[in-house]
């Protein structure tokens, strides 16, 4: 055992899980983070009244309080946060506590002091103890006034350096603004979907879950909620989902395809369609510094006009588009381009139209055994309604093909570019800028996925009409920076009129969810400490 401290239960949350919150001192943050190593073993016990002991999970802490979340309702009772005392200086009080090892109830008598202005304690209020010595089983655990009413918790033992120590606590009212502040009673928020971690809180990273943290965040992913990866909560909308059939390149290495949605699409195009997709088809990733910044599709195309040096990719500007402003493109973005099996190389930005979402990027090094499509030459179109959308798994970089028809119109697509048609095809983030292709292989569009029950694309006639107005690349002219592509009627004042909204991604764990008919009843009582 490392630190042993105590705690006070809170009223029971919202949540359709069943869980006992409980509330106590940081001070067991802090000896838990500075106590880990390359294990990452450590765990948090709560011995209960009745003796029983049962794993704990840190979660929400600040500089003061830290909560304790324990799986089931454990029978203890919890405080009534709206009885609470107001402390004076000269008051007898009482400290609380349970030793761990015993299990016993301990208690402490003492005087309040005088608030006093301390370091970075201006908040905080202290007392001492009558015999001049505090246990810190005491840490976390209530102060109690001499009508047995709950002065606030205690947080720390500090010295003043008069040799009195000292115990800080945070008073009832600070203590309930705290916890309405951390969500913990009365949320505002039913669910994960954008949450953020509220001003001035922080959240312990779970035993075991360090390098899965150190992934999330490297995938430019957000920090999931307490409990949600002990309790094997799901990230959603993620760049890794796959979509169709999945078709992974010869000599794949892995043991293990990831899964896709089990459709037949890749048996139904003719195979040499299937080898030119293999080979013009590719994954690309912007990156600001080691974070990713966005994933997605490309697909290599013969440049219109000019002697191009450099194979060029026609992609969606969501790789490029600022995350603060979508606007604008983020000109510090790198860019990483793949073709599996094993060509690699960096990508230089040319052109841009953020109105229509079209992107032009460069190889920096260009791939071999290559077959890039020309899509500024109109080939013979399929009579055919049927389409098949491409795209490439954005870790392995394995083929997707999810197949449907082309629909005329844009009914149930989120995207409000009125250019934008829709296709049956299901497909994920991941095949966003990827093509859509008819039976026969022709060009259809670029895909573009907005989480609805259909595919937009933009056609290609559109595509070839927004880049027929360029022809030299910026790169290979001594330019060092990417061109805004100017479309007649694509912007007015300055300002795009299309908007291309991407699902961001959030953590999901039903259960964790505050129970909507809970949130809408009274409110919840606890029961007054004996």
């Amino acid at each position: 055992m490392l630190f042993a401290c105590s705690g006070i239960p809170l009223p029971h949350g919202r949540t359709r899980e069943s869980l006992t919150t409980f509330v106590t001192s940081a001070h067991l943050v802090r000896q838990f983070n500075e106590n880990r190593n390359k294990d990452d073993k450590l765990r948090v016990a709560v011995r209960l009244p009745n003796n029983r002991t049962t794993d704990g999970f840190l979660g929400l802490y600040d500089k003061d309080i830290a909560i304790v979340t324990c799986y089931g309702f454990l029978g203890v009772c919890p405080i009534d946060l709206d009885l609470m005392a107001t402390p004076s200086p000269g008051d007898s009080v009482q400290a609380a506590g349970r030793a761990f090892n015993s299990g016993s109830l301990m208690a402490m008598r003492g005087s309040l002091y005088e608030k006093r202005h301390l370091q970075n304690l201006d908040h905080l209020n202290t007392w001492g103890s009558d015999s001049q010595d505090i246990s810190k089983a005491v840490l976390g655990g209530p102060l109690l006034g001499c009508d047995n009413k709950i002065l606030g918790i205690n947080l720390d033992i500090c010295d003043p350096g008069d040799a009195n120590l000292r115990c800080t606590f945070l008073s009832m009212d600070l203590l309930c603004k705290r916890l309405k502040h951390f969500q913990i009673i009365n949320p505002k928020k039913l669910h994960f979907r954008g949450y953020t971690l509220p001003k001035h809180v922080s959240s312990v990273v779970p035993s075991g879950f360090m390098q899965t943290i150190c992934r999330l965040k490297s995938c430019g992913y957000p920090i999931p909620p307490p409990l949600v990866l002990e309790f094997n909560g799901q990230l959603l909308n993620h760049f890794e989902e796959c979509f169709g059939e999945l078709l992974p390149w010869k000599g794949y290495p892995y043991h293990q395809t990831p899964r896709g949605s089990g459709e037949r699409v890749w048996n139904h195009l003719p195979k040499e369609i299937v080898t030119d997709v293999s080979r013009c088809v590719v994954s690309l990733a912007s990156f600001n510094g080691y974070v990713r910044s966005f994933a997605c599709t490309g697909l290599l195309i013969k440049w219109h006009g000019s002697k191009a040096k450099h194979t060029v990719i026609l992609t969606s500007a969501s790789l490029v588009r600022g995350r603060c402003n979508e606007d604008s493109i983020d000109n510090s973005l790198t860019i990483e381009v793949f073709l599996p099996p094993n060509q690699r190389a960096g990508g230089t930005l040319e052109f841009y139209n953020l109105d229509y979402n079209i992107a032009i990027v460069s190889l920096k090094k260009n791939f071999s055994a290559i077959r890039p499509d020309d899509i500024f030459i109109e080939s013979a179109q399929n009579s055919s309604k049927k389409v098949v959308a491409i795209g490439r798994d954005a870790k392995f970089g394995i083929l997707m093909a999810a197949s449907g028809e082309a629909k005329r119109g844009n009914r149930g697509c989120k995207l409000d570019c009125k250019n934008v048609q829709v296709s049956t095809c299901k497909i994920k983030k991941a095949g966003i800028g990827g093509p859509l292709i008819n039976l026969n292989g022709s060009f259809v569009g670029m895909n573009f996925y907005d989480g609805s029950g259909v595919t937009p694309f933009l056609p290609r006639h559109k595509i070839v009409e927004v880049l027929s107005g360029v022809n030299s690349l910026p790169s290979e002219c001594g330019y060092n920076h990417p061109i805004p592509v100017n479309v007649g009627g694509g912007t007015k004042n300055g300002i795009q009129k299309n908007r291309w909204p991407v699902p961001e991604p959030y953590w999901y764990h039903g259960s964790l969810d505050v129970n909507i008919r809970d949130h809408l009843g009274g409110k919840h009582i606890g029961r007054r400490l004996q």
